[in-house]
């Protein structure tokens, strides 16, 4: 059995040597701020880290619709390019519309014409024409003016790019 005597000498010790700790260190008495100021900091960071996503996230989606509308463009143009080979050069015969009847005035010349070109993949060209005759030099003969317009179309059908040309040649 312990005495008493024994038994204050030991409390006596404990109390002193808890002193003694807190004495060598300080900071011991300043539990717990750093773990709010951590989770806070870390909160802060991933708010900032999702911000940063969601404008690179757009970013990308805005580069694919250029990508997809500088397509478009180069569709259309590829159309009237073939378009006007085909009524200037092949058979301009092909070319129907009559410009002098405005509300039927433009016909099909080339439907649908799928490219599988690389790169353009997902694109198609519809091209249409219509044909006046006038005399513009006032030399008694009649001249064929031909206007075709050429729609380009690329990309999936829920974010299509669409692009309109129109051109109008002598022939």
């Amino acid at each position: 059995m312990i005495n008493q005597q024994t038994h204050r000498f030991f409390i006596r010790q404990l109390s002193f040597s808890r002193q003694s700790f807190a004495r060598q260190f300080p900071f011991s008495r300043q539990r717990g701020f750093s773990i709010p100021a951590a989770l806070f900091v870390l909160v802060v960071v991933a708010m900032l880290a999702a911000a940063m996503q969601k404008i690179l996230s757009q970013g990308e989606q805005d580069v694919a619709r250029e990508v997809l509308s500088m397509r478009a463009l180069m569709a259309a143009e590829s159309g009237i390019e073939r378009g006007l080979n085909q009524v200037l050069e092949i058979n301009p015969a092909s070319c129907t519309g009559n410009l002098s009847n405005p509300p039927t005035s433009l016909t099909p010349l080339i439907s649908t014409w799928v490219l599988s070109t690389a790169g353009m993949n997902s694109c198609e060209v519809n091209v249409i024409c219509g044909v006046a005759q006038h005399d513009a030099d006032n030399d008694g003969l009649l001249e064929n003016y031909y206007t075709l317009r050429s729609s380009g179309q690329c990309g999936p059908p829920a974010d299509r790019a669409f692009r309109l040309v129109e051109v109008q040649a002598r022939g």
